[in-house]
């Protein structure tokens, strides 16, 4: 993110002090801004944000590594927070990298939550936008009928335009649920040691015994897509009582 921020600064400086005109026009925008820019971004990024950034990182991993072992239900929480707090971007991709590295240390729990919680926002914009259409929008209603699809393969960003047009509401939503799911499978301890996500997870999971596994993973995404659903609702309600 702040990388691509600082690209934006330095492209709009670069276009400034080097302006595009005449027989080379092309080539300073397609060359020489792509280039100088490149370069202004990684040295800074090399140079002053990188190991910031590296280190907050790396703290984050050893807070989630610490909370693995009695305190796995509050693991499982934080890492659907984590997912569901913005459908895909660096938060997300955060709870990513922890749920990979545990699974490459042998600990299958995190993974197993992240594939779970990776399907309640996209379950729960279904189950809100069929159970109550008349607070959604047409183009909402519209998104709500994929998004369920979306949510089997794992994929999140099926929901961000719920989450575009009302940030803090949907995200509180989405987080709640997550949250519930990721706990729920924590406490079973269910298990993944299969990089993937959504429903292709289902029939590799580690547990007591597998059907017994499906049923815990499954279940525990659809508890937290209602939850979600059911806040969506409600929280929808208030914003529209107070803008009328």
């Amino acid at each position: 993110m702040l990388g691509g921020i600082l690209a934006g600064y330095a492209t709009r400086y670069v276009k400034k002090y080097i302006p595009a005109k005449g027989t080379f026009a092309g080539f300073v925008s397609f060359v020489v801004y792509p280039v100088l820019t490149t370069l202004l971004v990684g040295v800074v990024m090399l140079l002053i944000l990188g190991k910031p950034v590296a280190m907050l990182n790396q703290a984050l991993l050893n807070i989630l590594t610490s909370l693995s072992g009695g305190n796995a239900a509050l693991l499982g929480a934080i890492i659907g927070i984590m997912v569901s707090f913005d459908l895909g971007g660096p938060v997300n991709k955060a709870a990513y990298a922890f749920c990979v590295a545990a699974m490459a240390e042998g600990v299958l729990m995190p993974y197993a939550a992240f594939a779970s919680i990776k399907m309640v926002s996209a379950f729960s914009c279904t189950i809100a936008t069929k159970i109550r259409k008349d607070l959604f929008t047409e183009d909402e209603i519209a998104a709500g009928n994929s998004t369920w699809l979306l949510g089997l393969a794992g994929i999140t960003e099926g929901a961000i335009p719920f989450m575009m047009a009302d940030p803090l509401r949907v995200i509180f939503s989405f987080c709640t649920g997550s949250a519930v799911c990721g706990a729920i499978v924590a406490m079973f301890n269910i298990g993944l040691d299969v990089p993937g996500a959504g429903i292709f997870s289902l029939f590799v999971l580690k547990g007591p015994s597998l059907g017994f596994a499906m049923a815990v993973w499954l279940g525990a995404a659809i508890v937290g897509a209602i939850i979600s659903s059911v806040l969506l609702i409600v929280l929808r309600k208030q914003k529209l009582s107070k803008e009328k």
